[in-house]
């Protein structure tokens, strides 16, 4: 049976029988408002134990504006168990003249009996025209595996905000809905397994949904335009999501509120993997990516991208997952105001992040990134800044970059930090471990005239902290690392180094400062800190550990320097060692407990060198070669202590040691210069030895024994 009509239609197409037959309806219209309805089901009362349905073929044809098609096709209800139904065709083609009104609307039934098994079913619905009334299609295809549905809306100059809808149950299914102009929607809803949905829109303001249940599911969204929205809902395992989009626009999106784009995923469940690829190439701002992925060993993959003349900030990203997962995020901001990189990962269950996020230009500032973890994870964070200023005077500040990482469960946490560009200021690493973790902070500012470096490194357990900084241009200025440890067995090293030397046109470098503190036994801490040829106005490193078997050690190179070792309060089998080399110096080492060691050396200027021990068995050793006024102090109380101190050149010079109880050793050396005064005191007990070697005109020497 073949039905053609040129007017409004409505075709019911019945056929009975033991095995199927083929129906086919043809509708051909032309004009304005014009409605056609084609309906190819099979009603329930008559239904005959192993009726089968016809494959119906349903063809719509309607040139116009504001013409409505609507296709039903299967057996009403759907579900019955005792139809085979074969395949479904509905092919709706609606188009209009150019300048058109439009606001056509075409709605696809197709119903197929869940139990007894079918054919594919397929929708193709055309709706390329462009006009300023929204176009509407809607597709529903219930029951069967292997149905497919095809939507194509709009043409690059529309303006009527196209609206496609399309709803799936079963497996093996498959849709794509294409979309040209601003302002338009599609929503694809599939219930199954391995289905498949891609949306493909060009124009502004567009908003794509795809709500997949079941398992083994793709979804593909691509969108090109500004101001775009992408939401993507799975519920199942082995899904996987994927969103595009991209702003090629030279005007870009100025102006216009909100993000752009902005694209949002949800996945529940194991196996699942997303990936956003975001990118500016013209002109715009505020990309956003949302991901949140719950269940086991999910998969997330952000690239933001902002490159044109015109961006002007900002990317951001967010990312949850739980046990065992793996989160990737790359941003980029080139020229223009590459400005506000922010990423935030919140993660459970020996998980893995890595974020890298650049900014180059001239105004390159804000990068943040945010990492939460637990249950031994791994933390990855590169950020860095390019400021393109030729000139300290005439540069404009940029920086402002901060990595913050918590994790707990004996976590990893490796942070690398850069700056190139004159002014610029602001590096801030922060990273809180426990349960026996390990943090690696590097930080790099080459830069005229830079400022304010900052590394904060806070352990709970068997744990390991290195953090290295390094200045490499003129005028720079406050260094700071901070590592605090509690618990045993923890190492700290810090390194930082001011490698510049020449004209100073901002002033001399000032202010590197390195703390360290440790609570508990068997931990090692190591500060090395390297000045510059021009002296620094300050550089200090300061290390205290509360515990047994500690082991601390300085090196210092710069000028006004000043480091402090503290191990104190039954702190048994230490060793403290600081070597400075510089101008100003001062070094302070106090232990208390058994088995001490402590040795300063310090290449003079106006030093001051302390060493103070109690306990037993303690060696403590000052060498101050050459320089001005030197002065050194060693007091030790308990037994078997031994004390030397040397100083070469200077006048009025102090050297000082003073031992009490048994078995104590003492001497004292100084060369050259007028004036000098050593005491050596020990107090009347044991095998007390002392010697005083000057060297000198005026000079004092007393020991009391």
């Amino acid at each position: 049976m073949r039905t053609k009509l040129l007017a409004s239609a409505a075709i019911a197409a019945i056929c009975f029988g033991s095995t199927a037959f083929s129906e086919e309806a043809v509708v051909n219209q032309d004009g304005l408002n014009n409605s056609a309805t084609v309906d190819q089901t099979i009603d329930a009362s008559l239904t005959p134990t192993g009726l089968a349905s016809n494959e119906n073929l349903a063809a719509v044809n309607q040139t116009g504006d504001e013409n409505e098609a609507t296709v039903l096709q299967g057996h009403t209800p759907a579900g019955i168990d005792n139809f085979v139904t074969a395949a479904n065709s509905a092919d709706v083609d609606q188009t209009s003249a150019s300048g058109a009104t439009v606001g056509n609307v075409a709605t696809v039934t197709q119903f197929t009996d869940t139990a007894a098994g079918s054919a594919p079913n397929s929708v193709d619905i055309d709706q390329a025209t462009a006009g300023t009334e929204a176009q509407t299609a809607d597709v529903t295809q219930v029951g069967g595996s292997g149905n497919s549905a095809t939507v194509a809306q709009g043409l690059d100059d529309d303006q009527g905000g196209e609206l496609a809808t399309v709803t799936q149950t079963g497996s093996d299914n498959s849709t794509v809905v294409a979309q040209d102009g601003n302002l338009d929607t599609a929503s694809v809803t599939q219930d199954g397994t391995f289905n498949s949905a891609s949306v493909d829109q060009d124009g502004s303001g567009d908003l794509a949904i795809i709500d997949q249940l079941g398992m083994d599911n793709s979804s593909n969204i691509e969108q090109n335009g500004i101001s775009a929205r992408a939401e993507n809902v799975q519920d199942g395992v082995n899904n996987d999501s994927t969103i595009t989009q991209a702003d090629t626009s030279g005007n870009g999106s100025t102006g216009i509120p909100g993000y752009d784009p902005e694209a949002r995923v949800l996945q529940t469940g194991s196996d699942n993997t997303s990936m956003v690829a975001q990118d500016n190439l013209g002109g715009g701002f505020n990309q956003e990516a949302n991901i949140t992925q719950t269940g086991d060993a999910n998969d997330s993959v952000v690239l933001q991208s902002g490159e044109g003349p015109g961006f002007t900030g900002t990317l951001r990203a967010n990312v949850t997952q739980t046990e065992g997962s793996t989160s990737t995020i790359e941003q980029t901001a080139v020229v223009g105001n590459a400005n506000n990189l922010m990423a935030r990962v919140d993660q459970a269950g020996a998980s893995t992040s890595d974020v890298t996020q650049t900014a180059n230009g001239p105004r390159a500032v804000g990068l943040t990134a945010n990492i939460m973890q637990d249950g031994g994870s791994d933390a990855s964070v590169g950020q860095s800044v390019d400021n393109t200023s030729a000139s300290n005077g005439a540069a404009t500040q940029s920086g402002g970059v901060l990595a913050t990482l918590t994790q707990n469960g004996g976590s990893s946490a490796t942070v690398s930090q850069s700056i190139v560009g004159n002014a610029s200021s602001g590096v801030t690493a922060s990273i809180t471990q426990d349960n026996g973790a390990s943090a690696d902070v590097t930080q790099t500012i080459a830069a005229d005239g830079a400022s304010n470096m900052l590394a904060t490194v806070v352990q709970d357990g068997i744990s390991e902290a290195s953090v290295t900084q390094t200045f490499n241009r003129d005028g720079s200025m406050n260094f700071s690392a901070d590592v605090i440890q509690d618990g045993s067995g923890n190492d700290t090293t810090i390194v930082q180094s001011d490698n510049n030397a020449g004209v100073i046109p901002g002033g001399p470098d000032k202010d590197v400062f390195a703390s360290t503190n440790q609570v508990g036994s068997g931990n090692g801490a190591s500060i090395s800190q390297e000045g510059r040829a021009f002296p620094d106005l300050s550089l200090n490193a300061y290390i205290t550990q509360i515990g047994d078997d500690n082991l601390a050690s300085i090196d210092q190179d710069g000028k006004t320097n000043a480091s402090t070792i503290n191990q104190i309060d039954g702190a048994a089998f230490n060793t403290a060692s600081i070597s400075q080399s510089g101008f100003r110096v001062e070094g302070t080492i106090t232990q208390t407990g058994d088995d001490n060691d402590a040795s300063i050396t310090q290449q003079a200027g106006d030093a001051d060198a302390t060493i103070f021990q109690s306990g037993n068995g303690n060696v403590a050793s000052i060498d101050q070669p050459s320089g001005r006024y030197l002065t050194a102090d060693i007091a030790q109380t308990g037994t078997d202590n031994g004390g030397s101190i040397f100083q070469l050149s200077g006048d009025g010079n102090t050297a000082s040691i003073l031992q009490s109880t048994d078995g104590n050793f003492a001497t004292i050396s100084q060369s050259g210069g007028d004036g000098n005064l050593a005491v050596i005191s020990q107090t009347a007990a044991g095998n007390a030895m002392g010697s005083i070697t000057q060297t000198g005109t005026g000079n004092s020497a007393s020991i009391s024994q």
